[in-house]
């Protein structure tokens, strides 16, 4: 099987895959169910019926129609969208093997799903909402129209709102946006250590729309 480049594993792809869960500190007890909206061999937007803590380990077991795919992973994010509805977590998948990941390949051909989040590389700034504060430099790793991911210098706090720039092939990006999640430690890249950093876009710019869509439909 051909190797993919990094590029398109960081892809994430729509996809409703059932899962099923456990925290690892319970010592494989109590089983619960859940969905995975979109998700690549790196990690997955997962949809749970309990708020999990951030920081939490759980053991995931996907069952898709090529068969079971059983996956450590940590939680990054949690937020209930709708009070006492299932709540949404961003997981990311530890230790994963080149059979897990051949075996993800697998999965995405079988299905052919659409992607959900489209990996990039945009230098942005970051500016927080209140008058006078700095704008933070920083890189757009991936993005999809409801938000982005994006590593900056210095770590910002989740809930805070934001207004962020983004240079594209296509024009400038523009959009409000709040910190959904953030790293709590620094990883490491070839120009700096940074900290990766949830967008939620709130609102974006009118004259950004058709830049966003373009770019979302371009990269491939």
């Amino acid at each position: 099987m051909a190797t993919k480049d990094s590029s398109e594993r960081r892809t994430r792809y729509a996809m409703n895959v059932r899962l099923r869960y456990r925290r690892v500190a319970e010592g494989g007890r109590g089983e619960k169910s859940g969905w995975a909206r979109n998700l690549n061999s790196r990690g997955a937007s997962v949809q749970l019926p309990e708020q999990v803590e951030p920081g939490t380990v759980l053991e995931i077991t996907l069952v898709t129609l090529v068969g079971t795919l059983s996956l450590v992973a940590r939680v990054a994010w949690a937020r209930p969208d709708v009070p006492s509805a299932p709540c949404m977590h961003g997981v990311r998948f530890t230790g994963v093997t080149r059979d897990q990941r051949e075996r993800f390949d697998t999965l995405f051909a079988s299905e052919r799903p659409f992607p959900a989040r489209q990996s990039c590389r945009l230098a942005a700034t970051c500016q927080r909402s209140q008058k006078g504060d700095p704008a933070i430099p920083g890189i757009v790793h991936d993005l999809s129209d409801g938000g982005a991911c994006v590593r900056l210098p210095k770590r910002v706090a989740p809930g805070t709102e934001l207004c962020i720039h983004a240079a594209t092939p296509f024009g400038k990006l523009v959009a409000d946006a709040q910190v959904v999640w953030a790293d709590q430690t620094r990883e490491g890249l070839a120009r700096g250590r940074l900290y990766r950093h949830g967008l939620r876009f709130v609102h974006v710019h009118p004259s950004s729309e058709r830049p966003l869509r373009a770019l979302l439909d371009g990269i491939r």
